[in-house]
């Protein structure tokens, strides 16, 4: 006698039920609701990501329409036909895979095959897989069975990749996007597997299978096989990325956290770590790459969002992580990792470029845009020099300064300054720009309906149209809100000059006085530039 076959757990825990399969409601709802009202068509396109129960889906609508007690959106799965379509042994439902059945040829005789009735069901139903595989030449050939088919036949078309079908097939079908499944329903149906085979699994493992299968049903199912099979008891969530070859979290999280801090010996130590443990290079970038999209998510959508896919646990990490990161932070990252995976793909050395990226990234609170440099919105340092009469700048005429500078009116609080820095410290945190020239200025006067502020000399009118747009001047006027307790509008202006009046009234800082401007003069040297206008 032969030995038992083992059936892995994809197989022997396929849906027997529409109610069965995961994540996909909306699909099961509306078939569910024709066969009721006995308004079937005669094909139908399922599209989405592989692994989400597309022929799952096809084999339970050809059991509901040859069921014993059919057609009916409740097969009874106990009858001979129910049973021979659920293991793929029924003669009437015969299942083609199009990657290699993708000629004229085998659609010719498929056309021939559809001629002929089924031997004991009601209907002959076909159900191709990865549809898209199919030659023009082979949908050419099934264009007039596909509109006009025999009553007994019906056709399920299953494809992860929509876009490569001709128009002509999928207008002669009724379509169905099928979606990524949750991280949370995966783990509700793995839970529901390890219930039945008498396993004691603890749930943050199977919240990590449940992530590694990507919102795949099907390869979370396989990876969570093949966990058992590497270890039965006393499972932990780091055996899952050992099985996997991929980082355990808490080296993610320890690598994160040096890049929050913007410590590059750190970086360069939890790096270490996780190439110590064999991890591949090129698999820890898209896991990484993974990470940050998920914290991308959290910072712009929040973590209620349904962009937003993690388990509880991995998820308050996140948030935690997120803390003090802005969108443009995280996008950065995302680009510099981006543009290291297109360098390992073109053969550059793994470990090199990931080090290099990691404490580039580290050390972005350094950098200062380019545009911010050109709008002065971060100042030069001031630069001590021996001799205390400066030399007259061939370039531009030095600004005339006051003398004395008028007194500023009195200021009704006394925390005023410190509430000040936290309206600084908060616009900044979602406005860069915004942010850094309120810090390069100064509060002259509080009052309960208004805040008077300054920027210096060295400041253009066009600064000050920036903090009056709508956009800057809503965010700023509700973090004061928040800091000071109270609705405050804000009235911002240039010092006054010598005469009373503001310098360069109606436009920006002049031509000659910019280019004389050390760092936007080390910016002309760097690229070999030249002012050609000032807006």
């Amino acid at each position: 006698m032969p030995e038992e076959t083992y059936t892995v757990f994809a197989r022997r825990y396929r849906p027997m039920t529409f109610d069965e399969v995961v994540g996909q409601e909306h699909v099961s709802r509306t078939l569910c609701n024709a066969l009721a009202e006995k308004r079937v068509g005669h094909a139908y396109l399922f599209a989405g990501p592989r692994g989400v129960g597309k022929t799952s889906m096809a084999r339970l609508f050809a059991r509901a329409l040859n069921c014993e007690k059919g057609p009916t959106d409740k097969p009874c799965g106990k009858c001979a036909i129910c049973i021979a379509v659920h293991e793929g042994s029924d003669t009437d439902v015969i299942e083609l895979d199009a990657a290699s059945n993708r000629g004229v040829d085998d659609a010719r005789a498929l056309r021939e095959g559809v001629r002929y009735a089924p031997l004991r069901t009601r209907y002959k139903i076909y159900i191709i897989d990865e549809a898209h595989m199919l030659t023009r030449e082979a949908f050419n050939t099934l264009l007039k069975t596909l509109e006009e088919p025999p009553p007994h036949v019906k056709f399920f078309f299953a494809t992860t990749e929509i876009h490569k079908l001709p128009d002509t097939i999928t207008s002669r079908c009724q379509r169905f996007d099928f979606r990524r499944i949750t991280t949370k329903d995966i783990v509700k149906r793995l839970q529901q597997i390890v219930t039945q085979e008498k396993l004691k699994i603890q749930d943050e493992v199977l919240e990590s299978v449940a992530r590694a299968g990507r919102g795949s049903m099907r390869d979370a199912e396989s990876v969570l096989d093949q966990l058992v099979s590497f270890k039965t008891k006393n499972l932990v969530p780091g055996d899952v990325a050992s099985l996997l070859g991929s980082a355990a979290q808490q080296d993610l999280d320890k690598l994160v956290t040096a890049l929050r801090e913007g410590n590059p010996g750190r970086v360069l130590t939890s790096l270490d770590n996780v190439f110590a443990a064999g991890i591949d290079p090129a698999a820890f970038l898209d896991q990484l790459l993974d990470h940050f999209r998920s914290l991308l998510a959290i910072k712009a959508c929040g973590s209620d969002s349904s962009v937003v896919d993690l388990p509880d646990g991995l998820l308050r990490e996140c948030e935690a992580q997120v803390e003090g990161l802005t969108v443009e932070t995280i996008l950065y990252t995302l680009q510099m990792l981006l543009e290291a995976r297109r360098r390992l793909r073109e053969g550059a050395s793994a470990r090199l470029v990931l080090e290099v990226t990691l404490v580039k990234v580290s050390r972005a609170a350094d950098l200062v845009s380019l545009p911010e440099l050109l709008q002065g919105a971060v100042a030069p340092k001031p630069v001590s020099v021996s001799n205390p009469s400066p030399a007259p700048s061939p370039v531009s005429t030095p600004v005339p300064q006051p003398e004395s500078r008028p007194e500023p009116a009195p200021v009704e609080e006394k925390s005023g300054p410190d509430s000040w820095a936290k309206v600084v410290a908060a616009v900044k945190s979602k406005s860069v720009l915004a942010g850094t020239l309120l810090g390069e200025g100064r509060v002259v006067n509080t009052t309960k309906q208004q805040i008077d502020f300054e920027l210096p000399l060295k400041f253009a009118r066009f600064h000050i149209d920036q903090l009056d747009s709508q956009k800057n001047r809503t965010l700023i006027e509700d973090v004061i809100a928040q800091v000071y307790g109270r609705r405050c509008a804000l009235k911002c202006s240039l010092e006054s000059g010598p005469a009373g009046e503001e310098n360069s009234p109606k436009g920006a800082l002049p031509q000659g006085d910019l280019a004389s401007d050390p760092m936007v003069k080390k910016v002309l040297d760097v690229f070999g530039g030249k002012i050609v206008g000032v807006e």
